[in-house]
């Protein structure tokens, strides 16, 4: 058995908050996560595990300049198989494209959408 997550299955979390540290010390303490920061050019990601477990979540810091604009939240994103055809699939039933396919360095591509009722969710592609 596989603990992989299979196509059109949730496969990663992600927390955009302004306090990347407040969010360590909440969730650490409430749910023994470890974290483990990685440098990324100007900003850092931080990778969320439970002790001995595989990474399964991350944290951004949302820039000062863009608080007002994006609020913090937990994003979910979905395993696709082809991410411009689920794009396309998905705005034909009624999705709006928020954030467009976009490259996260070499390990895969992404886009965020709003489904029909508002809801956002983004969809991931491995490469």
């Amino acid at each position: 058995m596989t603990d992989q997550p299979k196509l059109g299955e949730f496969c990663w979390n992600e927390l955009a908050t302004p306090n990347v540290q407040a969010a360590k010390d909440f969730y650490g303490k409430v749910f023994d996560w470890e974290f483990t920061d990685y440098p990324m050019g100007e900003t850092t990601y931080t990778m969320m595990k439970m002790k001995g477990k595989k990474e399964f979540a991350g944290i951004w810091a949302i820039p000062k300049d863009q608080q007002k604009q994006i609020p913090p939240h937990w994003m979910s994103y979905i395993l696709v198989e082809n991410l411009d055809a689920s794009l396309a699939k998905a705005q034909k039933n009624g999705a709006s494209v928020v954030k467009p396919a976009t490259q996260a360095g070499e390990i895969g591509r992404f886009a965020i959408i709003t489904d029909p009722t508002g809801a956002h969710i983004a969809l991931w592609q491995r490469l």
